[in-house]
């Protein structure tokens, strides 16, 4: 019996054994905002403000214990939760931004919370800013809108904007990644035109991202035809496409896949 139940254990999945990697969540700030946030009320938080050092974090007495803000070198800080009940503490940095966190205590694993000033991450480098070969940098830019739509990580040196029409998850656990804004009607109709549109499929910009170099969009394709439809990047070419990837290569009937475009020479604002 005991050499059945060990046999048993060994053939489990390692999902199974091991829990999967907790992604940090992101949150877009203004300086003097107050963004509201869940914190762990039986675990340590850990919060970060992308390009700076928190140097303090002040909360209503007896509320919360911060650590880390004078030793901590990668200028993070570190925060327990004393009471379950919601509150408002107030962050200061080493670069001179100040927000505040209205803060809703939560009975739940805690995750490392990532604060990014508003307009920080389009002003980093981008991956058109390396020394690398054309079609590595467009692979990679590629590679990064698909890891974008799946976990929701930031592109650094490009600003969202996203359709808020709820046919997209914009979020990640309902929480907002990085700084987005959405896209307005002329930004819609202006994208929309320019896709082709092949015979039984229609084409919807859902998320764009606009850059110094190139942008980058995700469309919806949608098959409204009886029957199954193949798809080729060769379809969605457009003058300005300098590089196109599909979520999958046939759609069922009304079923929907995302087309990713490399868009060059215009600037979207």
């Amino acid at each position: 019996m005991k050499k059945a139940l060990i046999t048993a254990c060994a053939l489990l999945p390692f999902s199974s054994v091991f829990a999967a990697n907790t992604p940090p969540k992101y949150y877009a700030f203004n300086d003097s905002e107050t963004v509201p946030i869940e914190l762990s009320s039986v675990d340590i938080n850990r919060l970060v403000v992308e390009g700076d050092k928190i140097t303090s974090i002040d909360c209503p007495e007896g509320f919360c214990v911060v650590t880390g803000t004078k030793t901590d070198k990668s200028g993070s800080a570190r925060v327990n939760l004393n009471l379950a009940m919601p509150f408002t503490a107030y962050v200061s940095t080493e670069k001179g931004r100040h927000f505040g966190l209205f803060i809703n205590p939560k009975a739940i694993p805690a995750v490392t919370s990532i604060f990014t000033p508003e307009r920080y991450r389009e002003e980093q480098p981008s991956v058109f800013d390396k020394k690398t070969p054309y079609p590595t940098m467009i692979t990679e830019f590629v590679a990064q809108m698909i890891r974008y739509q799946n976990t929701g990580n930031p592109i650094d040196g490009y600003r969202v904007h996203v359709v808020n029409d709820g046919a997209e998850s914009p979020n990640i656990d309902n929480e907002p990644r990085g700084t987005e804004s959405a896209i307005d009607d002329a930004m819609f109709t202006h994208l929309n035109a320019q896709m082709p549109k092949p015979t039984g499929l229609t084409t919807e910009p859902s998320i764009v991202f606009s850059g110094k170099y190139f942008d980058g969009i995700i469309y919806r394709v949608t098959n409204h035809s009886s029957r199954p439809i193949t798809l080729t990047t060769a379809q969605f070419y457009s003058p300005t496409t300098r590089a196109a990837a599909l979520s999958t290569y046939e759609l069922a009937p009304n079923q929907t896949g995302h087309l990713f475009i490399v868009s060059g020479g215009e600037v979207m604002q």
